[in-house]
C-alpha cells in the first residue's frame, strides 16, 4: 500500500510514518509537511493508495488539499487527521474514508490500516476463471504471485505458494492478465505479478515467495517497467 502523509507539524508527521511502519502492514509512505509539495508529488504521477491529511494547516488545509486531489482524480481513500469532529460536513464533500483522532497511538493507526486494507481487497476484485480437469475456480488477480507455461500446461503459482495446473492455450491467459496493470511479461514463458517482485538484480527476479523468474533478452525492455513499478 503506497500511502501519502501530510501534516505540518513535522512531529507529527513523523510520529505517523513510524506508527505506521510498526503497523506490520506492508506500506511504503511519503512524508510531507508542505500541502503544496503533496499535492506536487500526487501530480507527477505518484501511485498513491491511501492519504492521511491533517486538517489544520496554515495556507491550505486538509479539507482544501482533499477538494484539489479530488479535482485532479484522486478516487482513493482519505483519511484526515484531527484533534475534533468539527469538520465533518466538510470532509463528507470530498468522501473522506475516516478519521484519525490526535493525539496518536499504535492502537488507532493499526485500526485504520486494517480498514483501509480490507477496504482495498473488497475493490480489488478482478482476475480470472481457471478450468482444470476435475474443478472450475474463479482466481483473483491479487493471489496470483506469477504463472509459469510448459508446453500446452500451465502452473499458476499463487501467494500461499500453492499451484494450479490446466491445460489452456497460453495466449488466452496472457490476454486476460496483461489487461491487468500489475501484469508484465518477462519470459516467453512466465508472466509476473509485479506487486510480488522482491528484487530484480540483472536478468533475474527473484519473488516475494522466494521464486527465481528470468528476464530473457527478447523482453529486456520490461526491466523499464519493473523499476518503475517498485519505485512507486
Amino acid at each position: 500500500m503506497n500511502i501519502l502523509v501530510c501534516d505540518d507539524m513535522k512531529e507529527d508527521a513523523d510520529r505517523l510514518a513510524a506508527l505506521i511502519a510498526l503497523s506490520g502492514f506492508e506500506a511504503k509512505t511519503a512524508v510531507f509537511t508542505c500541502p503544496r509539495q503533496a499535492l506536487d508529488y500526487f501530480l507527477s504521477g505518484a501511485n498513491i493508495d491511501a492519504c492521511f491529511l491533517d486538517i489544520i494547516m496554515p495556507k491550505m488545509n486538509g479539507i482544501k488539499l482533499a477538494e484539489k486531489l479530488r479535482e485532479n482524480n484522486f478516487a482513493n481513500n482519505i483519511v484526515f487527521l484531527t484533534t475534533s469532529n468539527d469538520f465533518a460536513s466538510q470532509s463528507y464533500q470530498v468522501q473522506a474514508f475516516d478519521y484519525l483522532l490526535k493525539p496518536l497511538t499504535c492502537e488507532k493507526v493499526n485500526n485504520i490500516m486494517d480498514k483501509l486494507k480490507k477496504s482495498q481487497e473488497n475493490e480489488d476484485k478482478a482476475g480470472l476463471t481457471v478450468v482444470t480437469q476435475s474443478t472450475a475456480r474463479f482466481v483473483l488477480f491479487r493471489d496470483i504471485s506469477h504463472v509459469e507455461v510448459i508446453r500446452h500446461l500451465i502452473y499458476i503459482k499463487l501467494l500461499d505458494k500453492s499451484i494450479i495446473k490446466m491445460y489452456a492455450v497460453f495466449s488466452k491467459i496472457e490476454k486476460q492478465l496483461l489487461e491487468d496493470s500489475r501484469f508484465a511479461k518477462c519470459h516467453r514463458s512466465y508472466i509476473v505479478n509485479l506487486n510480488e517482485i522482491k528484487t530484480m538484480i540483472n536478468n533475474e527476479l527473484t519473488m516475494k515467495n522466494g521464486s527465481k523468474i528470468p528476464i530473457s533478452r527478447s523482453y529486456s525492455q520490461v526491466k523499464d517497467k519493473i523499476v518503475k513499478w517498485m519505485s512507486k
